[in-house]
């Protein structure tokens, strides 16, 4: 395997988050002589990214991004410093299964996905000694074909980081990210930081797909509101009872949050339902309703909602 005294930087997953933060590392450091970047990536993605670089648009400028290995071999990876993990939530287990050899004792993983059990989830995987710092990211990325990626518009934000820590890797890690152009702070508040998205993006990402619209119409019909609010409001006495800071305000501020979209921005989520494509319903659904259910809430407008997912994408299964 690979060793060097580089910090050797791995994003797993180039899509429209993986190829934004990828793209912008591999583009400032390029021929670094303290970073290596690595793409892990297969298929029609590797092979695009091989041959060309990574394209990405972010706000009308235009970057050409050339990472030191885009490979999805774990023996021509080699041992690497920092992962971010930057595929789908169902993707996430056969990720760790297949790239263990990758990981050291020593190693950093910072995840993107939409979830807040992601601990949970990836924790079991990984060797003992790891870091794991759960993230989010706000923004609007998708990729145009392999090899091609579109930040459609807007600032972007990305958040990580342990609770009650103030970690020296992650404040390394973050400022690596910001001198690339990634707006990043190293959060001590991960958890409530990962809810307030939550509460956003779960509850958007449910109206959108069963009425099949963009986000900014969601305010557009009262019936896409009543359900938004009582899927946030379901969502909210779920982290009560987890003992959760969040804003008394989330209501108000997710509708103000819904004003700013623009144009017809969809979820990933709406988007994989939508192309027949495996879905973050797990996460995004099933986990509420589940978790609910451990503390003895009642969800019947996240169970209703599930039935309508399941009888719109004809996906049979509860």
């Amino acid at each position: 395997m690979i060793k060097t005294k580089k910090t050797r930087i791995a994003i797993a997953g180039i899509g429209g988050i993986g190829g934004y933060i990828g793209g912008k590392l591999a583009h400032h450091y390029f021929n670094s002589e303290s970073i290596e970047i690595i793409f892990i990536a297969r298929g029609e993605v590797a092979e695009a990214i091989n041959k060309n670089g990574l394209y990405l648009n972010s706000n009308d400028i235009s970057y050409t991004c050339v990472p030191t290995i885009t490979s999805e071999d774990p023996k021509e990876i080699g041992i690497i410093d920092i992962l971010i993990v930057c595929t789908k939530s169902f993707s996430v287990e056969a990720l760790f299964k297949k790239y263990d050899k990758i990981l050291s004792p020593d190693v950093t993983v910072i995840t993107t996905q939409n979830t807040v059990n992601g601990k949970d989830t990836i924790t079991p995987f990984l060797p003992v000694g790891a870091t794991l710092m759960e993230g989010s990211i706000y923004i609007a990325s998708n990729i145009i074909e392999p090899g091609r990626i579109k930040h459609i518009s807007g600032p972007s934000k990305f958040f990580f980081g342990l609770d009650n820590e103030n970690n020296s890797k992650g404040h390394e890690t973050a400022k690596i990210l910001n001198d690339a152009g990634v707006d990043t702070t190293y959060a001590t508040n991960i958890k409530s930081v990962l809810w307030k998205k939550f509460m956003f993006v779960s509850p958007a990402a449910i109206v959108a797909a069963i009425f099949q619209i963009s986000f900014s119409e969601i305010l557009g019909s009262t019936k896409y509101e009543i359900l938004y609010i009582n899927l946030i409001t379901e969502l909210m006495q779920l982290a009560k009872a987890k003992k959760i800071d969040f804003d008394g305000k989330t209501v108000i501020n997710n509708m103000n949050l819904l004003s700013n979209f623009k144009g017809k921005i969809k979820a990933s989520f709406q988007l994989d339902l939508e192309g027949n494509k495996p879905s973050e319903i797990n996460t995004l659904v099933k986990y509420v309703i589940n978790e609910s259910k451990r503390y003895h809430l009642l969800t019947p407008f996240y169970e209703n909602s599930l039935n309508d997912l399941n009888k719109k994408y004809s996906l049979n299964q509860m």
